[in-house]
């Protein structure tokens, strides 16, 4: 991640642009880590938004819930008789 998407990240973010560029700063000096600057969100009163809260809940057995689905050609084919 490059300063530029950290600094777009956090304009998504809705965090104020005095603190954009603290942490901005913060990251040229330490180095863009997302935990790094999900926790200065955090000190700073904001929500973490880097933290993917879904990833350690995923499960790859949950695919097998699914069932098979048989694709059909986009295409007609022409019989002759």
């Amino acid at each position: 991640m490059t300063l530029q998407d950290l600094r777009f990240a956090l304009e998504l973010g809705c965090v104020m642009n005095q603190d954009i560029e603290y942490l901005v700063d913060f990251g040229k000096r330490n180095g863009v880590d997302t935990d790094e600057i999900d926790s200065e969100l955090v000190k700073l009163g904001y929500d973490r938004i880097f933290e993917n809260q879904f990833e350690d809940s995923y499960d790859d057995d949950e695919d097998e819930e699914f069932g098979y689905i048989q694709k059909f050609p986009h295409k007609s084919k022409f019989y002759e008789d």
